[in-house]
Parts: structure tokens; C-alpha cells; sequence
């Protein structure tokens, strides 16, 4: 099935399961799984010199940062351990390389900053008229 490639700036989106320190009626915090949304933009360890539609295309190893970053929801609460905010490509296309890796391409899996693993976040969109068979 054809795949877009991604590009810097292609989305990247998905749920992190982080554990947060919440208040409890005994005094000491608990720590709770909250799920938190993952909503990232590709944007560094990119190619510096293939382009696609003139911007650096994404492999494997490229970083997404998450913007706004986590916060724990709930008043009073805080994280167990402060999220990185970013995620890495960790899957490509199997027969196009970038400066011998792996091309991104949209739904391709990124390892983003989650404490208790669940499902992938994912490439989301990509290039237009750039696809990958």
C-alpha cells in the first residue's frame, strides 16, 4: 500500500501512559497511569540534503518534539518523572534510503516519551505527492 513520505514538520500524534504523583486521603501519593496525548511536529536529526518539497525528509532516528508538553491534568498533581517531550521515528521504508536510512513515511511507528508502553504514536501526515510503494 503506497505511504507518504514525511517531511520536517509532518505531524506525529498519539497517547503516552505516564504515571502521576496523585493526592490520596491517607497523606501519601499514589501513583496513577494517566493518559496524555502525545501531538508532535518532526524536527531535527532530519536529512540535511534530500528534500521533499523543499523541506529535509524524515528516517529513522528522526525526532519529534511535543508541543504543548505533558502536564498532569488533575490540581495538585505532578509527574513521577518528567517527560522528555519527544519521540523517534523507529520504522521506515524497508527499500528507500536517506543517507542510508530508512525513509519515514505516514503511519510508521515513533517511540515517544511514555512510562508505561501502550500503543505506538504514528506518523500522521506526510508529503502530498511523495509516496512510497
Amino acid at each position: 500500500m503506497p505511504q507518504s513520505a514525511a517531511r520536517q514538520g509532518d505531524p506525529v500524534t498519539g497517547t503516552d501512559m505516564h504515571l502521576v504523583w496523585v493526592p490520596t486521603p491517607g497523606g501519601a501519593p499514589a501513583q496513577v497511569p494517566q493518559p496524555l496525548q502525545f501531538n508532535g511536529t518532526l524536527v531535527s536529526n532530519l536529512s540535511t540534503d534530500v528534500l521533499i518539497n523543499g523541506r529535509p525528509a524524515a528516517t529513522v532516528g528522526s525526532v519529534a518534539q511535543n508541543q504543548p508538553p505533558h502536564l498532569p491534568v488533575p490540581p495538585g498533581t505532578s509527574l513521577v518523572v518528567p517527560p522528555a517531550n519527544q519521540g523517534q521515528v523507529q520504522m521506515g521504508a524497508p527499500t528507500v534510503l536517506v543517507n542510508g536510512k530508512p525513509l519515514a513515511r505516514v503511519g510508521d511507528q515513533v517511540l515517544s516519551c511514555f512510562d508505561l508502553p501502550g500503543p505506538p504514536s504514528l506518523i500522521t501526515a506526510g508529503s502530498p505527492d511523495v509516496v512510497v510503494v
